[in-house]
């Protein structure tokens, strides 16, 4: 029987079943190491790296939830939802796109290096080594620009993907994950003119939250899963799409035409 995706306890009970199978499922996957399915697949190390991290991030936010926390739990949810884009990016546009995950992880190196020489009082200042990227031509260096754009902005990355409504749910996740006055709201109680703490989150809704763990697990999944020997995840998210009703679109993350660009030989 196929179900309709939606946030009601219904589908809430059969996500709490769900999610754990995926977890499983993914595991055991990896648990005698891999065979890639496809030769030159220099985007591998990354997209295996990422789809550990995003397993793991799951099992966390699984976790915290059944152990009732619920707004603290927003930071790992945002971490959940981007890497579950990032993949499937990743994927999409192969070499250039390893080559912006690099070129935006030196940005990240450079200024955590000045931040430590400018405030801590080494003998020695840190150094770290980043390479100038060389460009083939003009459009090549545009395609570069547009792809760091999109791994340094989720807004950007969810409309190059067709999917600007996701945005939203990043976005409300980000609020939580800084300190803003939303990380406060859930801990003060107004009653008539006067104002009460809570010890615990108020009015924390969780359907939304624990319905969009398993699609991002099943985006991540999707992603990687062609890529190993056997396409092992394949059954598994077939039939997790079919138990939960969701649409096929939702494992669809692909763009519109995009220039292509080649590694370099």
């Amino acid at each position: 029987m196929t179900y309709k995706f939606g946030p009601n306890e219904q589908c809430l009970r059969r996500c709490r079943v769900i999610t754990p199978l995926l977890l499983t499922a993914a595991d055991k996957v990896v648990e005698n190491g891999v065979t890639v399915a496809v030769l030159d697949m220099p985007m591998m190390p990354m997209l295996m790296g990422w789809w550990q991290f995003t397993n793991r991030t799951a099992k966390a936010v699984v976790r915290l939830h059944d152990d009732g926390f619920s707004v603290e739990v927003a930071p790992l949810m945002r971490n959940l939802i981007g890497h579950a884009y990032a993949m499937n990016w990743l994927v999409d546009n192969g070499w250039p796109a390893l080559r912006a995950i690099r070129a935006y992880s030196d940005v990240h190196r450079v200024k955590l290096a000045n931040n430590v020489n400018a405030t801590w009082n080494l003998p020695d200042p840190v150094t770290v080594d980043a390479a100038p990227i060389e460009f083939k031509d003009e459009a090549d260096e545009k395609l570069h620009k547009q792809l760091l754009g999109e791994l340094s902005n989720f807004d950007n990355l969810a409309k190059a993907y067709g999917t600007p409504e996701i945005y939203p749910v990043y976005r409300h996740h980000s609020a939580l994950s800084h300190t803003t006055a939303y990380t406060a709201n859930p801990f003060v109680v107004a009653r008539g003119d006067n104002l009460y703490f809570a010890t615990e989150p108020q009015d924390a809704d969780l359907i939304i939250e624990r319905l969009w763990v398993p699609v991002a697990l099943l985006q991540a999944a999707n992603a990687i899963s062609p890529f190993i020997e056997g396409n092992p995840m394949k059954k598994t998210i077939q039939k997790a799409m079919n138990d939960l009703g969701l649409p096929a679109e939702i494992l669809n993350l692909k763009r519109g035409a995009a220039p292509v660009a080649t590694a370099p030989q």
